[in-house]
């Protein structure tokens, strides 16, 4: 007979019969992704015992952010795994205890997540603040690539119970304290994917699928037939190489840490329509000089 482990969803309460051979399985309930341990039985809160750990979150949790200013110089193919992996390595150990304090509050999940989301955006703000020499949104900006690109998928990949209720906190209290400066939270699968994969057109690519067009529309046909044909034969193989290099970066800045639908807007109006109209009119070195321009912009507003 099979072997049946019992035990309640630490995020929803519900009682679960899990096959004992499962290491990682879902929540029938609530779709937690959840790991053997999880159904196991805790030790019992020992008082006192939250507010040590949460005292020690709160020193080395916002370091996870704040020693790492230059880590957009990252968003590259050849940068960012080595880049992710140094990350993930020095910053495992405290990540991986958020869950143990959190266990450790009696209010439960919700109170424990947001008092730690609390502490840490109080110090990164202390952070912020502290070096007047350089430019505010500078320094916010650096501060959610990390947050957005590094931190929040970091709790996700190392599988924290509590991964997808601190990562919405923290973004809530974030957008609640600075409205304008928007991030989203991030998968390591989904952007590993993205920096790997070659893909045709990236930031072309991305704007027609923001705004509902097919991967093989009109627009994006012509773009690769130009890179594949005149671009290619007139000495731009240097140029695509380097696009192809920083165009993962740029998109995932894009999505992750600014307004994509202001942001896309603008990639059409000012760059992408004007190259398209371009191309269909056989003005080649227009095309490739509007399609430069636009990615060297974006390479300098996200990227240097």
């Amino acid at each position: 007979m099979e072997e049946i482990m019992k035990g309640n969803c630490p995020h929803c309460g519900k009682p679960l019969e899990i096959p004992a051979e499962l290491e990682e399985f879902s929540c029938l309930y609530c779709g937690a992704r959840l790991k053997a341990d999880d159904l196991r039985v805790k030790k019992p809160i020992v008082e006192g015992e939250f507010e040590e750990r949460r005292a020690e979150l709160r020193e080395e949790l916002p370091k996870a952010v704040t020693r790492y200013p230059d880590y957009y110089k990252k968003l590259t193919k050849k940068a960012f795994f080595s880049a992710f992996e140094r990350y993930e390595n020095e910053n495992r150990s405290v990540v991986d205890s958020i869950d143990l304090c959190v266990d450790a509050c009696p209010d439960g999940e919700t109170a424990a997540v947001e008092l730690l989301c609390k502490d840490m955006l109080d110090a990164i703000d202390t952070y912020m603040q502290a070096d007047r020499r350089r430019n505010k949104n500078g320094i916010q900006f650096e501060v959610k690539v990390v947050l957005a690109i590094f931190f929040t998928p970091l709790l996700r990949k190392r599988g924290l119970r509590c991964a997808e209720t601190f990562r919405t906190e923290l973004n809530r209290q974030w957008l609640e304290r600075y409205p304008k400066q928007m991030w989203t939270p991030g998968d390591y699968d989904v952007m590993a994917s993205g920096f790997r994969k070659h893909k045709l057109c990236f930031i072309t690519t991305a704007t027609c699928a923001h705004e509902g067009k097919p991967d093989d529309c009109a627009e994006l046909t012509a773009f690769r037939a130009f890179r594949d044909g005149w671009l290619t034969e007139h000495g731009g193989k240097d140029l695509i190489a380097a696009y192809y290099e920083n165009a993962p970066g740029i998109v995932a800045c894009i999505e992750l840490c600014d307004r994509p639908e202001e942001r896309y807007a603008e990639i059409r109006e000012r760059w992408l329509a004007p190259c398209y109209r371009a191309l269909q009119e056989g003005r080649m070195v227009e095309c490739r000089d509007r399609y430069v321009d636009m990615v060297r912009t974006l390479e300098k507003r996200y990227l240097q």
